[in-house]
C-alpha cells in the first residue's frame, strides 16, 4: 500500500510541475463541480424538473454520499499533503480522510444519471469529460491520491448499475405497498444508515434521506404538488415561476442553516447532540420534498396532482 502511495505522490509532483495561478484557478473551480454546492440540483430537478426524477437523484446521491463518508471514516487512508507524506503538494487543504474521492464518485453518479436522462450522445461525452476533469483537479491540487480518484469511480459505476437495474423495480414494489410501505422503507433504510457513526457527518446521508422520502410519500397522498403542473402558465410566465420556486426553495434552506449555525453553542452542550443533528438534516430533507411543496402549492406556484 505505501508503495502505491508513494507512486501517487510522484505522480501528483509530475502534474504539478505544470501549476501556474491561471491553471490553478481552473482548477479549483472545475472542482466545486464535485463540491457541495453540486448538491442544490437535488432541490433545483424536485422544485423545477420532475418530483420523481428528483426522488430518485436524492436517494442515490445520498447512498453514493453514504457509502464514501463510511469508507472513508472506516478505512482511514491518507491524504498526500498529510505530515507523513509531502505537506507541499497541498494546493488545497481539506479536514476529512482521503479514500475513496467524493468528488469523482459522486460526479459521474450525477452526471450520467443526468445523460441517462438526456439520452443523447453529447451528453454522454460530456460527462465523461467532466468526470475525467474533475478527477483530474482533484490531484493536480494535491487533495487526493489518483488511487483516490480511481476507486471514486469505480464505486460511483457500482451504484450507477445499481441505479439503472433496480429503481424501478424498487419502485413498482413500493408503488403497490402505498403509502404505508414507502413511508416503512424510509425509515428503515434511514436507521439502517446511521448504525455506523463514527462522525457527525455520516448524520447527514441518512437524515436528509428520510426527510426527503417521508416528505415525498405525504406530499403524494395529502399536498399533490406536481413540478408540471404551472396553472396554465406558458413562456416566460412559466419560467418566472420556475425561478421564484426556486429562490423561495433556496432561502428557507439557508435560513434554516443560518439559525442551525447561530445556535451551535447551544447545541454543542447538548447530551443528544447526534440526535438534534439528526433531527435537523431530516426537517431540511422534509423541507425539500414536503415543505416546499405545500408552499408552492399555497402560493399557487405549483398546481396539485394527488395519487393515492
Amino acid at each position: 500500500m505505501e508503495q502505491m502511495l508513494q507512486w501517487g505522490l510522484d505522480f501528483i509532483r509530475s502534474v504539478q510541475t505544470s501549476a501556474s495561478p491561471q491553471l490553478t484557478a481552473v482548477m479549483r473551480i472545475i472542482t466545486v463541480l464535485g463540491g457541495t454546492p453540486v448538491y442544490l440540483l437535488l432541490p433545483v430537478v424536485y422544485w423545477c424538473i420532475d418530483e420523481k426524477k428528483g426522488l430518485h437523484l436524492y436517494i442515490t446521491i445520498l447512498i453514493t454520499l453514504w457509502i464514501n463518508l463510511s469508507l472513508k471514516f472506516f478505512l482511514e487512508q491518507p491524504r498526500p499533503f498529510f505530515e507523513a507524506y509531502d505537506p507541499s503538494v497541498g494546493i488545497n487543504v481539506e479536514s476529512l480522510y482521503g479514500f475513496p474521492s467524493g468528488h469523482a464518485q459522486i460526479t459521474l453518479v450525477m452526471f450520467f444519471i443526468f445523460a441517462y436522462w438526456i439520452k443523447k450522445k453529447w451528453a454522454y461525452v460530456c460527462a465523461i469529460l467532466l468526470c475525467l476533469l474533475v478527477g483530474f483537479s482533484r490531484i493536480y491540487l494535491g487533495v487526493h491520491f489518483p488511487t483516490d480518484v480511481i476507486a471514486g469511480w469505480l464505486l460511483g459505476a457500482v451504484v450507477l448499475c445499481g441505479y439503472f437495474f433496480l429503481h424501478k423495480k424498487i419502485e413498482a414494489l413500493l408503488a403497490r405497498g402505498g403509502f404505508r410501505a414507502g413511508m416503512y422503507t424510509a425509515a428503515i433504510v434511514s436507521f439502517l444508515m446511521i448504525l455506523y457513526v463514527p462522525s457527525e457527518e455520516l448524520l447527514m446521508p441518512g437524515g436528509i434521506l428520510l426527510g426527503v422520502c417521508a416528505g415525498y410519500c405525504l406530499n403524494r397522498r395529502y399536498i399533490g404538488f406536481s413540478s408540471n403542473a404551472l396553472l396554465g402558465r406558458t413562456g416566460i410566465k412559466k419560467y418566472l415561476t420556475l425561478a421564484v420556486r426556486l429562490v423561495l426553495g433556496i432561502a428557507v434552506v439557508i435560513l434554516f442553516i443560518f439559525a442551525i449555525v447561530k445556535n451551535i453553542p447551544q447545541i454543542a452542550n447538548l447530551n443528544n447532540e447526534k440526535l438534534f443533528g439528526f433531527a435537523c438534516f431530516a426537517l431540511l430533507g422534509f423541507w425539500g420534498s414536503a415543505g416546499s411543496a405545500w408552499l408552492f402549492v399555497k402560493l399557487r406556484l405549483a398546481g396539485t396532482e394527488l395519487k393515492q
